[in-house]
């Protein structure tokens, strides 16, 4: 890899790790300020998967900083990104026991996970390397993924609000 490239590379990798370990903090320190049992288990479930992101980049920055070279990656597309889906998607099951103190850390997630998954489509631009572009465009993937969940979560805590509240918009 030439030295700019290489350099591009390895910068985009520090801040990525930097991002990942901040997400995995944050959900693990509002998994315990949430009203809501099905957030709760959301953070949980996502801080496991930050940590996981964290070790995927943090093994590649080593590779890069090593051998000036990513090692062959392997990332099944799918690998504990359900928990979201679960966790979000399934509609009948909806509990209301939102609380509107949550709706402010939702909204946190949510602006974290769009910057990260911008990030993530941003750092694809600037690289030519294939193995950066899997790793980078796969992230980018998980954090859309992360980012509209979280949409979704906003929505029905807002919803959740309006009817203990009486008010019904639509």
């Amino acid at each position: 890899m030439e030295a700019k490239t290489m350099k591009n590379a390895t910068e985009i990798l520090k801040y990525a790790v930097n991002m990942e370990r901040k997400a995995q903090e944050f959900y693990n320190f509002y998994k315990d300020k949430v009203s809501s049992k099905k957030i709760k288990e959301l953070f949980e479930g996502l801080a496991s998967m930050e940590e996981e992101h964290y070790s995927i980049l943090e093994r590649q920055l080593d590779s890069l900083e090593k051998n000036n070279s990513f090692t062959e990656i392997n990332l099944n597309e799918a690998d504990g990104e359900s928990i979201i889906q679960n966790k979000t998607k399934d509609l009948e099951h909806v509990d209301f026991e939102y609380d509107l103190s949550d709706l402010p850390i939702l909204r946190m997630a949510y602006a974290m996970e769009n910057d990260f998954a911008t990030f993530y489509e941003k750092a694809l631009e600037q690289t030519e390397d294939e193995q950066a572009k899997y790793l980078l465009s796969t992230l980018a993937k998980w954090e859309r993924e992360h980012r509209d969940s979280f949409e979704e979560e906003v929505k029905n805590a807002m919803q959740s609000t309006w009817f203990s509240q009486s008010f019904y918009p639509f």
